[in-house]
This record gives C-alpha cells, sequence and structure tokens, in this order.
C-alpha cells in the first residue's frame, strides 16, 4: 500500500476483482459515482486531541493529511482463491461482499435550504415492525475460535436500520362453491378438489409503506431496490452467503433519450420470444411481488388507509380517497393577491 502523491497525481482510478471479472464479460457498465471521506478526520477530539484551532482544520485536512493511494483488494488471496470450480459464482459472491461492506458509507446530498442531514421517513400503511436493529451484522466477517465457537468479528458494524416484519397468509378449506370470507388469490389457491368436496383457499398478505427521504433533493429515482436471499452455511471469509435475485425486466422502448425497435426492446428485457422469462428461483416474482408509486392500485391504498385508527398520518398522499378525505372550510369570496395590487378607491 502506498501514500497519494498530491503534487503529481491528480487522479487514481482501478477496478476492484469483480470489476475486473465484469470488464472481461464485456459487462462493466458504469453508470454513476459517488464521493467518500473515510480517511478524513474532522474533529480532532474523535483521535484524543482537543486543543486543534477550528481555524487550523481546513488546512490540517487539504494540505497535511496524506492520503493512501486506490485499494483494490478488500480479502486476502488465500480467501477467494480461483482454482476454475465454480469460479463465476465465486466472483458474484465476492462482488455481492464488496458492495455490501467495502465503502459503504457515501456522503450524502442535502437541500440547501435545510440544516440536517437526510434520513429516512417510514409510514406503515399495513404491516407491522416485529423488530429493529439499528445496525446491519448479515455482511459482518466472524472468527471462530475453539470448537466451532465464534466470539469475534473482524469487521465494523455498519449503522444501517434493519426491519423485521412477518408476512402472514390466510388458508381456509371450505366446500367447493364457497368462497372464504376473506379476498383469496387465484394466483395461489390450487384448483385441486379434495373426496368429500372441498378446496383450499389461499389469503395473500402484503405489506404497503411509504419512505421518503427527508432533508434531501428530490429527483424521479430516489430509491434503489435490491433483493437478496439468504443461502444456509458461509463464504469463503466468514460471511454469510448473500444470492442476488433478479427482477423480470420491462420492455422499455426508450433508452438513452432514443427510440429503439420493438424487437430489440424485448431482446434487451430477456423476452426473445416475445413473451416473459419463466420463473425460477433466480427471479423475485417466483417468490414475491413488488409494486412501486403508480403500480400499486389507489383503491387498495385507500382501503387499507381506512382500516388504520387514524389517517391523519397520510393527509399529505396524493391520493384520491372520497370515503376519508379530510374537508377543509375555504373562503370563496378570498383572495391571494398582494394588497399592493388591490388598490383602494
Amino acid at each position: 500500500m502506498r501514500f497519494f502523491n498530491s503534487k503529481e497525481e491528480v487522479l487514481d482510478v482501478q477496478l476492484t476483482q469483480y470489476g475486473r471479472h465484469l470488464l472481461s464479460q464485456g459487462q462493466w457498465k458504469p453508470t454513476y459515482y459517488a464521493f467518500f471521506d473515510d480517511g478524513v478526520i474532522y474533529d480532532y477530539a474523535r483521535a484524543g486531541v482537543t486543543t486543534e484551532a477550528k481555524n487550523d482544520i481546513e488546512a490540517r485536512i487539504q494540505d497535511e493529511t496524506p492520503y493512501f493511494r486506490t485499494q483494490t483488494n478488500f480479502s486476502g488471496r488465500d480467501e477467494f482463491f480461483f482454482d476454475g470450480v465454480n469460479d463465476v459464482e465465486d466472483r458474484v459472491r465476492l462482488g455481492v461482499y464488496e458492495k455490501l461492506t467495502v465503502l459503504p458509507m457515501t456522503l450524502g446530498t442535502t437541500t440547501l435550504d435545510s440544516e440536517k442531514t437526510p434520513a429516512y421517513k417510514i409510514r406503515f400503511i399495513e404491516g407491522e415492525i416485529q423488530n429493529l436493529e439499528y445496525n446491519i451484522t448479515g455482511a459482518v466477517r466472524t472468527t471462530n475460535v475453539g470448537a466451532g465457537v465464534t466470539n469475534s468479528t473482524s469487521q465494523q458494524l455498519l449503522e444501517i436500520p434493519q426491519l423485521d416484519l412477518d408476512v402472514e397468509f390466510q388458508i381456509s378449506a371450505e366446500m367447493r362453491g364457497t368462497e372464504p370470507k376473506f379476498e383469496f388469490d387465484p394466483a395461489l389457491t390450487p384448483d385441486t378438489v379434495y373426496a368429500d368436496d372441498a378446496q383450499v383457499y389461499v389469503g395473500p398478505d402484503q405489506l404497503i409503506f411509504v419512505i421518503e427521504e427527508e432533508n434531501a433533493t428530490f429527483d424521479y429515482e430516489n430509491f434503489d431496490i435490491e433483493v437478496f436471499e439468504i443461502q444456509e452455511g458461509v463464504g469463503n471469509i466468514g460471511e454469510p452467503i448473500l444470492e442476488p435475485l433478479a427482477f423480470v425486466k420491462p420492455v422499455q422502448n426508450v433508452i438513452d433519450n432514443q427510440m429503439i425497435d420493438q424487437r430489440e426492446a424485448e431482446i434487451l428485457a430477456g423476452r426473445l420470444d416475445g413473451r416473459p422469462p419463466e420463473l425460477d428461483p433466480t427471479y423475485v416474482e417466483y417468490f414475491f411481488n413488488v409494486n412501486t408509486d403508480t403500480e400499486i392500485d389507489e383503491n387498495v391504498i385507500c382501503r387499507s388507509i381506512k382500516s388504520l385508527k387514524s389517517t391523519d398520518l397520510f393527509s399529505d398522499l396524493d391520493i384520491n380517497c372520497p370515503d376519508i378525505r379530510t374537508v377543509s372550510q375555504v373562503d370563496i369570496y378570498g383572495t391571494d393577491a398582494l394588497s399592493e395590487d388591490c388598490p383602494d378607491y
């Protein structure tokens, strides 16, 4: 590991092991960048020194602090040794590990009129939080000592909140032709009719919540949704095995502000014969559906809000729910004109 020479070197760009793998496959397509300040100490009190003058902080950070050159390896070569057996899966798992644990705390963007840091605001319309953890532990490497006893960690805990929620389905056996009291899903309900003329009905459970990022700039796409399946066992370096799942790609006829052919759009979406790919355990939709914004039926949202004890918490949502709309009194003879615009005659 070497120090960065700020007098001669301006920019140092390196690819990680997983990045080199994507580049070799022709799949490395960078789409965004981020800034980090992990090597900067803004407050000397954090390092046990309390005598630094405020005017000396800028000079210390910009001119007197040495910086390491770009680091690309974050695990030992003996930990991820590509021996020709399942190398593709090993590289994907290495990429997931690096993505979740390497430089996780990016610098955010705060609105110019805000004095507070960006924060998330989550309100549940359907579903309940069973447990809350303030640190993420799913990607922490552990060290086994003794007879399989884990008593130490080799990586810092990340302050990323973890919400635990349970999804419970309703199941009922009814005589054929008699529907259950709850709303069942035909896709989940089997067509089997048993010898006693009974049929099983399955009613889905769903989670509906509103998530907002406050004190930050509002863009068209503020959030990225990723789904991982936790596999059994541990990886090469003691970390839990997280298998990334893919979403079924929608057909997009406009890419990079350019109209493309329908056939080309279907091929890019993985629909070689014009139909969606056959769902298997590698797809999120094989297990459940994730709908966002306008993909959710407003009637479902309004019905869920109406069943809550308090509906005032969601009065700011841009949803037309006539049954729960708050009545407001407005002076029909009022005006929003300024006084100087309406002189007295």
